[in-house]
């Protein structure tokens, strides 16, 4: 699945988020920021994507079967609150199950797009 919307050219180096939970923390907060289309290409820190391009591929994961409608809960609220689910602070087992496996999915999917840094495996 491609992003529709062409990236802004910029000539600084990008750099890969460290995780797949920055990267849908990161969203997250741009969402809730009201950012439009945001991109990665202003700021201090130039990432190698666009929010639309997460936010894709966690569509994506969700129509291929990957993850469910429970797994989009639970990345919706701890990424509303940019914090993981804990089972000390108030969590369930569950959720922090569902978390974890959506985070594994991501993690591979933007690995392999270059968004987020390491090797991709399959």
């Amino acid at each position: 699945m491609r992003n529709k919307y062409p990236k802004q050219s910029d000539n600084r180096k990008t750099t890969p988020f460290s995780s797949s939970e920055e990267a849908w923390f990161w969203y997250c907060l741009c969402e809730q920021l009201g950012f439009e289309r945001g991109h990665g290409h202003s700021g201090k820190v130039v990432r190698p994507c666009e929010t639309s391009d997460i936010i894709l591929a966690v569509k994506r994961l969700l129509h291929e079967g990957f993850i469910g409608v429970d797994h989009i809960r639970v990345l919706q609220k701890y990424g509303t609150e940019q914090a993981p689910p804990h089972i000390n602070f108030g969590a369930t087992q569950r959720a922090c199950s569902l978390w974890q496996d959506a985070m594994h999915f991501l993690d591979s999917l933007l690995k392999k797009k270059g968004i987020v840094a390491g090797l991709f495996l399959l």
